[in-house]
């Protein structure tokens, strides 16, 4: 089974809707994500810009929590800021080399959209230390 704890970087999309996005013009929402995975089970955190907020809004800081299992990964995300008051599930695909995710996240009742995330490598500092260690 894949470890996918580590650093991650990524990027979610709106979907065209009639209500909230009838022109296509919202903004793809970049995030980075900490990920802790213990045989499969998988918390961690998020950070976000609020382009959806004012500008100056600080950025949006969730926590998450699922699982992954034959090569797929099922989360959910619970935003802390911007306004948000709802939770956000997201399920993936995770490449065979385990690098990479792509998939479709949902707010249940209100709409969905895809996103994708890649690992990020290690800090060369980190890499260091685990060489200066073994």
């Amino acid at each position: 089974m894949t470890d996918l704890s580590g650093r991650w970087a990524g990027v979610y999309f709106y979907p065209v809707d009639a209500e909230f996005n009838p022109y296509d013009d919202l903004p793809p929402t970049p995030f980075e994500a900490q990920i802790r995975d213990a045989g499969g089970e998988v918390t961690g955190s998020t950070l976000e810009p609020d382009t959806l907020g004012p500008p100056g809004a600080p950025p949006i800081p969730a926590r998450l929590e699922g699982h992954h299992f034959d090569g797929q990964l099922v989360f959910t995300k619970f935003p802390d800021g911007g306004g948000q008051t709802h939770s956000i599930d997201y399920i993936g695909s995770i490449s065979t080399d385990g690098n990479s995710i792509a998939g479709r996240w949902v707010i249940h009742g209100d709409w969905s959209g895809t996103f994708r995330m890649q690992r990020k490598p290690a800090p060369v500092n980190a890499a260091l230390e685990v060489a200066a260690t073994a």
